[in-house]
């Protein structure tokens, strides 16, 4: 029973630690005033794509739709979000050692805005952002391989043979699922060196093969210069207000600025400008796929199934017990002291099941994560919360479907019993 009852919690817990963690709020509190913008820039002799049987539009902004919006500073918090990868070694290594790396050009706003906390240094300042000066903030597991862990400020780091000084170093970070790009980086590890943005445009970076850039018309794509002044889309655009009520004021603005520019000669679509705030673009997006939920279901499914299987063993465990309840009952034992004694060993079961059920679902959750080594593993682990749940769930499952075998006990007469004593 305790074996059956193991499985079916090992299996059931196993399936929803993993979906738990990939449906948590990323940044709880502000999930709801922290929007992407989107633009109709798309051209209006093409489609763009199609969702759900209806035209869409880009879920990224151009270089210039980007950079004007962040120069006109309408939301409490503004930030562009790009991408590349590049050679990458600490100063003082040999360039054998160099790695290639994915970074994130940002805006020193990006830290503030998803609340990365920070273990040395902080941001990069605006005037570094202006001036796209050559700085770095490197995530905590990067620190770790350049500098071994230590105080990196003011070290420097060769990105694409450049020198760039540390400014910044994170700690632990890890929003689940990464909402800010795209829904390929969800549920991997963040990058691990930020840079100012305008600093990858002054060293015309763009990697075509890190990031999406879709364009329409005639451009060059070896041309970074070609690329900002046409109307590829590349670049994720956030916000943040200060309350969910200026939502409206926002999506007015980005519609005065679609108008303006459509009297311009771009913007020839229809206008379906849009925001997006962070469970939105999450659904929107299909970070978060169904086939978790269904396989949480078949989980419980086969949990039920090894209950039931242990309420028939229970049963036969109990019949068998029909001697020792006859004679309890002969001297005076009443049905709610049998109930009690097969309640508490039921108890047991369930409690001895729970706690090897978890030491399974420990198990399981490490070898899922080295089949899925390309997911982040803190999609494989379990907070204390669940560990609890883990337990409860199984003496729970174990006492609800122990009922019916005890009250088969309780039935017993004790004169059909005592005569084969």
């Amino acid at each position: 029973m305790i074996a059956t009852i193991a499985i079916g919690i090992a299996a059931t817990m196993v399936t929803y630690t993993v979906n738990y963690m990939m449906t948590q709020d990323p940044v709880p509190g502000k999930s709801d005033r922290l929007f992407t913008v989107h633009l109709s820039s798309w051209d209006p002799n093409m489609s763009y794509k199609l969702k759900d049987g209806k035209e869409d539009i880009p879920i990224y902004l151009t270089y210039q739709d980007a950079t004007n919006l962040y120069a006109d500073k309408k939301a409490d918090k503004q930030t562009i979000i790009s991408f590349h990868k590049a050679m990458v070694r600490a100063g003082e290594q040999p360039s054998g050692m160099a790695t290639m790396t994915y970074l994130r050009p940002t805006t020193h706003e990006f830290f503030s805005m998803l609340e990365v906390p920070f273990l040395y240094g902080s941001p990069w300042s605006i005037e570094d952002d202006s001036g796209g000066n050559p700085v770095v903030v490197l995530s905590k597991k990067k620190n770790q391989q350049l500098f071994r862990g230590e105080n990196s400020l003011g070290k420097e780091v060769l990105i694409g043979g450049l020198i760039y000084r540390v400014v910044g170093v994170l700690d632990d970070w890890t929003p689940l699922p990464r909402f800010y790009t795209t829904r390929s980086e969800a549920y991997i590890e963040p990058r691990g060196v930020f840079i100012p943005f305008q600093s990858s445009v002054n060293n015309n970076w763009l990697s075509g093969t890190d990031g999406s850039v879709y364009c329409w018309g005639e451009v060059n794509f070896v041309d970074l210069e070609s690329v900002k002044s046409s109307e590829c889309v590349w670049l994720f655009y956030w916000v943040e207000l200060s309350s969910p009520n200026k939502r409206d004021d926002y999506l007015a603005y980005i519609n005065n600025y679609a108008q303006e520019q459509r009297s311009m000669g771009r913007f020839q679509r229809e206008q379906m400008n849009r925001l997006m705030n962070v469970s939105e673009y999450i659904e929107y997006n299909e970070v978060i796929k169904e086939d978790g939920n269904i396989a949480v279901w078949l989980a419980v499914a086969f949990l039920i199934a090894c209950l039931l299987n242990s309420m028939s063993l229970m049963m036969t465990k109990f019949h068998g017990k029909g001697s020792e309840v006859g004679l309890r009952r002969a001297v005076g034992a009443s049905k709610v002291n049998i109930a009690c004694q097969f309640s508490c060993e039921t108890i047991i079961v369930g409690l001895c099941g729970g706690i090897i059920g978890l030491m399974l679902a420990q198990l399981g959750l490490h070898i899922t994560a080295q089949v899925y080594s390309h997911l982040h593993a803190e999609l494989m682990e379990m907070n204390f919360e669940l560990m609890v749940l883990t337990v409860v769930l199984s003496v729970l499952s174990s006492s609800v479907f122990g009922l019916y075998p005890i009250y088969r006990a309780c039935q017993i007469q004790p004169s059909s019993h005592l005569k084969s004593l």
